[in-house]
């Protein structure tokens, strides 16, 4: 409460200086990337329709200053069921609010300064901030200039299904949007699938546990749970039936009984039963590097190049060899890779002499080696 009375008082002071400043154009995003590579919702100032609690998303605000002295801006974000309010302040905790700040991003930081993303006025820019685990944004915006800044939120367990809510920083009542903006908007769903009391991932020896659960179901048909090595190609590792219709909570965990070596991203799912699917936030975490599994000989070579997978079969093995210039050299397929066989690249010809990289891919295989050509 004293947190809130204090942030209560520091805007308030600051109002007065925010008043001035317009806030223009805004667009939602997915929290699967950087600033500079997350990828977009919807269009530019559209709308979306939120179909799950749970979900981390980001949402890119313009403002500019068109008076003749810098201004400092003191802020932070807020929601409402009405664009004549009443607003709601937009915390770090969840409380009985719809909306809270992230606090937590697989893929951007706290401060990180933000660039040009969206098609903005026509005004030099200012790097805004992006808003991961705090409520209170404080940057200085540059007279005759323009920033954007990118809050981090996520719907709680308390958002309503079938409603708009509307969205705007502090100061910009509906005098300081600019001409023609209306404030960033989504709809929820008419049925929210599923509440998610809890997603997380953890490392138990050489396996990952990924264990979820859900305050409520309604039509779930299944959870499908996805891994990616970099957060942005996705591959399903399991598939687990859900509860139907329940009121109650429901516990679910599998293992990842060969996670990547580095980096694993997880996210769930979640699919109806009349085919309409919602994805969960994102889940992190990273495996120590394993020796290498891929063995190569001869190497150097003056012939053939040939490669084992140690003590471990695959199947779909995609081989490319690439030289130090990271030109393909080579790209086969092999549909079936037993352990420890001794498989035979069909190389058309011999390389030239000289360093190459041979690169193996498949489900739970990301390997790489050096191959030297004499």
């Amino acid at each position: 409460m004293k947190k809130i009375f204090m942030l209560i008082v520091l805007l308030t002071a600051y109002s007065n200086i925010f008043a001035f400043l317009t806030q223009a154009n805004w667009r939602w995003r997915n929290d699967d990337g950087s600033e500079t590579t997350a990828t977009w919702k919807e269009a530019q100032n559209t709308p979306f329709t939120q179909s799950t609690t749970g979900e981390i998303f980001r949402l890119r605000l313009e403002v500019y200053n068109n008076l003749t002295t810098s201004e400092n801006m003191l802020d932070t974000l807020q929601y409402a069921t009405s664009i004549t309010g009443p607003w709601t302040n937009i915390d770090t905790l969840e409380g009985s609010n719809a909306f809270m700040i992230s606090t937590s991003s697989a893929f951007v930081v706290q401060d990180e300064p933000t660039t040009a993303q969206l098609t903005g006025v026509a005004l030099p820019f200012s790097a805004g901030k992006i808003m991961v685990d705090s409520a209170i944004l404080r940057i200085n915006l540059p007279t005759q200039q323009r920033t954007e800044c990118e809050w981090v939120i996520k719907g709680t367990t308390n958002i309503a299904p079938n409603t708009t809510y509307f969205f705007r920083q502090w100061g910009a009542a509906a005098n300081n949007l600019d001409i023609g903006m209306t404030y960033p908007s989504l709809t929820t769903a008419v049925v929210l699938p599923i509440k998610l009391n809890g997603f997380t991932v953890s490392r138990e020896n050489n396996k990952v546990r990924v264990q979820w659960a859900t305050a409520s179901e309604q039509n779930n048909d299944r959870f499908d749970i996805q891994r990616s090595s970099d957060g942005s190609s996705w591959a399903t590792i399991a598939s687990v039936k859900g509860k139907g219709t329940s009121a109650v909570s429901n516990t679910y965990s599998i293992y990842d009984e060969r996670p990547l070596s580095g980096n694993n991203y997880y996210v769930i799912k979640q699919f109806d039963l009349d085919g309409h699917f919602s994805l969960s936030e994102v889940k992190f975490t990273k495996m120590p590097k394993a020796k290498s599994i891929i063995s190569v000989y001869p190497n150097p070579s003056r012939t053939a190049i040939n490669f084992s997978i140690v003590n471990s079969g695959a199947s779909n093995v995609e081989a490319v060899l690439t030289n130090v210039n990271g030109s393909i050299v080579h790209h086969e397929i092999f549909k079936t890779v037993p352990a420890n066989a001794n498989i035979k690249l069909n190389l058309l010809k011999k390389p030239a002499p000289g360093v190459y990289v041979l690169k193996l891919n498949a489900d739970g295989l990301s390997e790489s080696v050096k191959v030297v050509i004499e």
